[in-house]
């Protein structure tokens, strides 16, 4: 049973850490071409510091440019920062 649903001596749920509720990216696991139609022409698959595995970011190649180094250490929160960051200087070009 993980930690945080373990019962505390005052049979209480123990609280989750602020990496908990905010993973992280701990890997780039590969970077995929989008079909026609999507929101993006690319997906960065990352691997979370929870475990889980899913899409870090979506963009369009030819907007932004984005490696494994800006992703990894990122919050999701982080990651949409950045995107809009990269995509804002790109229509302001």
């Amino acid at each position: 049973m993980p930690e945080r649903d373990r019962p505390t001596s005052a049979g209480t749920l123990a609280s989750m850490s602020a990496s908990e509720t905010n993973p992280t990216v701990t890997e780039v696991l590969c970077f995929k071409d989008l079909p026609l139609g999507s929101r993006g022409t690319h997906r960065a698959v990352v691997r979370w510091s929870d475990g889980s595995e899913g899409e870090g970011l979506t963009w369009y190649a030819d907007e932004i440019l984005v490696c494994e180094g800006d992703l990894i250490g990122k919050t999701r929160e982080q990651l949409r920062s950045l995107h809009f960051r990269r995509d804002r200087d790109w229509l302001q070009s």
